[in-house]
């Protein structure tokens, strides 16, 4: 399906939620002055009467809240001190633990007296919106000291008291830069005239190392920066060449496209090594597509569809479509996102990468959405397949305006489907834990879905060229998958993770319109994979992969060793020891000279 029809949020969450047509609820309200209900009236009122009830009620408890809130925090503030001794100094107040662990982050009081909640995970404090200093881990830190003698000394407005350290004081100060900085390297040279012999000058040893030729040369830390523009932020090769010409610094796209080529193939080791962790080690999977373009492969489509044409011969099995499919596996160690590009559909994909996939005696986990396709592969057997939850609420918010009451009802049993998933994550629960949880409580939830559905089709008020016809017959028709999280483990409810993955691709030919062929949608399939799973495992995409490329000849030999998580803890490991892997992304120049007059942003190197 279309990322553009993708489900991109949970159902609601807060109340009962109607949507009718303000001419609707007009003429709803003079039937009602002039007492004169209609029999379908009554859904919709009741619809209305509950939405409100629900609002009054969430009023009421949010002011419930506040008040246990107040005096939960008048009985934990610390007694006043006692005469003669200390108080708080000026511009200091006390500190809010008591108050923070009282409320949770919406008003409402939490289940726990200390600062954990449930879960044991510690409550962020609310703070003002802003990012603090913190939030830029990759600010060069500057400590301007106060003049010796300043702390200690009398202080000089009130001369009575002495001057103690307090805490520092942060400006945080960001400036403009090119996205990639250029250095040109003069080598004095002499020349025989008799044999012509030349001499060069000897300059530092990392001139020569990196990816290009004898007389330009990028660092690795330029084709991490090109391949997240590109593959991640969406931006083309050509608009790239425009905006760096203007700033002094050519970079034109064939020399892009070729710095990226060379790229994926000291890559390319790292990708596989991934793409076999996921297949050997996952206990489930997401997997959707959305469409794509490549030019080579629409030409191939094209000489078929002509070449049937001249033999007389029907054109309806020429497989026209290219996808561009994504898949979001759940492994022990982290997530793993993996993009597949070309004439396929997901069915095709799953059978190419589980056929390596050995024997573990767990059936694998797949989340999709109801298409036919995504079941069309010879692995059914060997799999527990599930449908997305979130694709059949979608079906009646699509109609939403004509048929609002059914879908209030259904929206109401998916909100609470959904907030008993997410109370089984906040309590920690283990997938067995998880899905008895789910079998008492939205197991029945569920079963009052699947009532109203099949009593609107028994009784035949709903006829096959009704709007409604397809939500009710998908929710049906879709049953057991629909409710496989209530008879197997670590199944998910939706498709979301890979729906939001699955962004990428749609950025991409947003921008770039489509490849040219099958090798560059290959390269960009590798690209946007290590990017997405680097993201996903919390880490910085250009620092990780120009670490990857600049020890890309040791990644060869053991690319285990450079997966997201092992260089995630290995980041942690080198933090307090020295320069974390992955700095050279952020490096200063190694040479101590400059061009003149260039920014000094540069110097810092981005």
């Amino acid at each position: 399906m279309s990322s553009s029809n993708a489900p991109k949020q949970r159902p609601p969450c807060n109340r009962p939620h109607i949507d009718v047509t303000l001419d609707d609820l007009r003429r709803l309200r003079r039937r009602i002055e002039q007492k004169q209900l209609e029999p379908n009236d009554w859904a919709l009122v009741g619809a209305l009467v509950s939405k409100q009830i629900a609002r009054a009620e969430a009023q009421l408890d949010r002011v419930l809240a506040k008040i246990g809130a107040k005096a939960k925090a008048a009985d934990d503030s610390p007694p006043s001190p006692p005469a003669g001794g200390e108080a708080p100094e000026a511009g200091e107040s006390p500190k809010p633990e008591a108050q923070s662990a009282a409320v949770s982050d919406n008003g409402e009081p939490t289940a726990s007296t200390g600062a954990e909640g449930l879960s044991g995970r510690k409550r962020p404090k609310r703070g003002h919106g802003r990012n603090g200093a913190r939030a830029y881990r990759s600010a060069q830190h500057l400590l301007h000291a106060l003049a010796a003698g300043v702390i200690g000394a009398l202080c000089s407005g009130c001369r009575r008291s002495r001057m103690s350290r307090y805490r520092e004081k942060h400006v945080v100060r960001l400036f403009g830069q090119p996205l990639f900085a250029a250095e040109v390297h003069r080598y004095e040279q002499a020349r025989c005239r008799q044999c012509t012999r030349l001499v060069s000058a000897s300059g530092p040893p990392h001139v020569d190392q990196g990816i290009g030729s004898d007389y330009i040369r990028y660092d690795p830390s330029a084709a991490a920066m090109l391949m997240v523009m590109h593959y991640f932020a969406g931006a083309p090769f050509k608009r790239l060449e425009s905006l760096h010409a203007g700033w002094g610094i050519p970079f034109s796209d064939a020399n892009q496209w070729q710095l990226v080529n060379e790229a994926d193939d000291r890559l390319l080791p790292l990708y596989k090594a991934l793409e076999r962790h996921a297949i050997q080690k996952a206990t489930s999977f997401r997997i959707d597509h959305t469409g794509s373009k490549v030019i080579a492969l629409q030409k191939q489509i094209a000489a078929e569809i002509s070449a049937l044409e001249a033999l007389g011969e029907s054109v309806k099995d020429v497989r026209t479509g290219i996808n561009a499919t994504g898949i979001y596996w759940e492994t022990p160690d982290g997530p793993v996102i993996l993009f597949y590009t070309g004439r396929h559909h997901a069915g095709e994909i799953v059978d190419q990468l589980l056929r390596h996939r050995h024997a573990t005696g767990l059936r694998l986990v797949k989340c999709s959405d109801g298409a036919s396709k995504n079941f069309d592969h010879v692995h059914g057997d060997t799999l527990v397949e599930a449908t997305c939850n979130a694709h059949a609420l979608l079906k009646f918010r699509a109609i939403k305006d004509k048929y609002p009451a059914e879908y209030a009802a259904a929206g109401a049993v998916y909100k609470r489907v959904f907030d008993n998933d997410d109370e089984a994550a906040r309590l920690g629960l283990s997938p067995e834990g998880r899905l008895l949880h789910h079998r008492q409580h939205s197991k029945p939830l569920m079963l009052e879905l699947k009532r109203m559905c099949e009593t609107k089709l028994q009784t035949r008020t709903v006829e096959p060229n009704s709007l409604l016809w397809e939500p009710l017959n998908f929710v049906l028709n879709q049953w057991d998958r629909l409710t496989r999280f209530c008879e197997a483990e670590n199944v998910p409810l939706d498709t979301n993770l890979v729906e939001q993955a699955l962004i990428m691709p749609v950025r991409y030919l947003a921008g770039s319109f489509n490849y040219h062929t099958q090798d560059g949608a290959a390269v960009g399939d590798h690209a946007m994979s290590l990017i997405a799973t680097a993201r996903k495992s919390d880490i910085e995409p250009v620092a990780y992969l120009t670490e990857c490329l600049r020890c890309h000849e040791d990644l060869a030999k053991r690319p285990e060793h450079y997966l997201p998580w092992v260089y995630r803890e290995r980041l942690q490991q080198n933090s307090d020891t020295g320069p974390s892997p992955g700095d050279g992304a952020r490096r200063a120049p190694r040479d101590n000279s400059r061009t003149p007059g260039a920014p000094p942003a540069l110097a810092a190197a981005a």
